[in-house]
């Protein structure tokens, strides 16, 4: 009883520390995407063409960039998994 307790225990540890780690590192992410954010917007408002259209065409470039940033971490994520499995 008492060691299946401790296998609980170390369970949730293991659990909350991988949790807050998530949370940290998207609490940076979070930070580095605010910094760019600004660059980005600065450099949309350069081109010509785009500054008519500044912040939608700063928001449409930050989705483009934030999807293809989630699928690659998602396929190496994913790469991971399957190896874990053989």
């Amino acid at each position: 009883m008492i060691d299946k307790i401790k296998s609980h225990a170390s369970t949730l540890r293991q659990e909350f520390k991988k949790q807050t780690s998530t949370a940290i590192m998207a609490a940076f992410g979070l930070i580095i995407a605010l910094s760019w954010k600004d660059v980005i917007t600065d450099f949309v408002d350069k081109i010509g063409f785009v500054k008519s259209y500044g912040l939608l065409a700063t928001a449409v470039i930050l989705t483009i960039i934030s999807i293809v940033g989630i699928l690659l971490i998602s396929k190496w994520a994913n790469s991971g998994s399957s190896e874990d499995k053989k």
